[in-house]
């Protein structure tokens, strides 16, 4: 079996695509009601859409804005809602498609810096960090400038407001946020020997009740990695 990736305009999505995509979450994720995934649907632009024989497997949402930083408009693309099925776990269409996505918004706006601001409720998330980029923040192996420090503060702030823990870089779970049901993302000694999810272990204790770490990468051909590179 093999992923289709499709990006569709939120606009243009079918009442079926929303209702798979919803209930793919509600198998993932507790918390999630029709209510609130129409209303997170609706503050997007689109959706990445992972499709196996005409069955739906996998999609995220995504939204640009531009964010003032220090004087200089920069864009931020926001990954929101995530999931894949366990069938389909280890496939590349998703970020090969998202990777894509961006390099047109790169092209069509040369000169401008553009980010990825990602929050991350599991593990498996959190490495797509290092899959794609050569430098990430927060990130075990690398110190973070205060510069960078800063950005990331001030993407979030505007983002989420006072939800964000800037202390810890944390975006906190609220009464009925959605959460990983078990099974989906479970830590043990084996996974705890990758470096990045150790770390991700340590900066994000409250995981498990829907708390994310938030996180910022610059998108640039400069910043990928030679493989990424490649498939894109």
């Amino acid at each position: 079996m093999k992923l289709e990736s499709q990006i569709v305009a939120v606009s243009k999505l079918r009442a079926d695509d929303v209702t798979q995509m919803c209930r793919l979450m509600q198998a993932h994720y507790e918390g999630v009601t029709e209510r609130q995934f129409a209303a997170d649907l609706s503050e997007k632009q689109w959706a990445i859409l992972l499709h196996d024989q005409g069955h739906l497997y996998g999609f995220s949402t995504q939204v640009l804005f531009d964010h003032v930083y220090d004087g200089d408009v920069v864009k931020v693309l926001f990954s929101g809602d995530t999931v894949i099925d366990k069938s389909h776990w280890g496939s590349t269409a998703l970020p090969v498609a998202w990777g894509r996505l961006m390099l047109s918004l790169l092209a069509a706006q040369p000169g401008v810096d553009f980010y990825w601001l990602l929050t991350s409720k599991g593990y498996k998330t959190y490495r797509f960090l290092p899959v794609f980029f050569c430098k990430f923040q927060p990130c075990y192996n690398a110190e973070q400038t205060t510069a960078e420090n800063e950005l990331l503060r001030s993407v979030a702030v505007h983002r989420f407001g006072t939800r964000y823990d800037a202390s810890a870089g944390i975006l906190r779970a609220e009464p009925g946020n959605q959460r990983l049901r078990e099974g989906v993302a479970e830590l043990d000694s084996r996974r705890l020997r990758d470096p990045h999810v150790a770390f991700f272990q340590q900066r994000n204790p409250g995981h498990a009740q829907g708390d994310e770490l938030v996180c910022l990468a610059r998108f640039h051909p400069d910043n990928l990695n030679p493989y990424i590179r490649r498939q894109l």
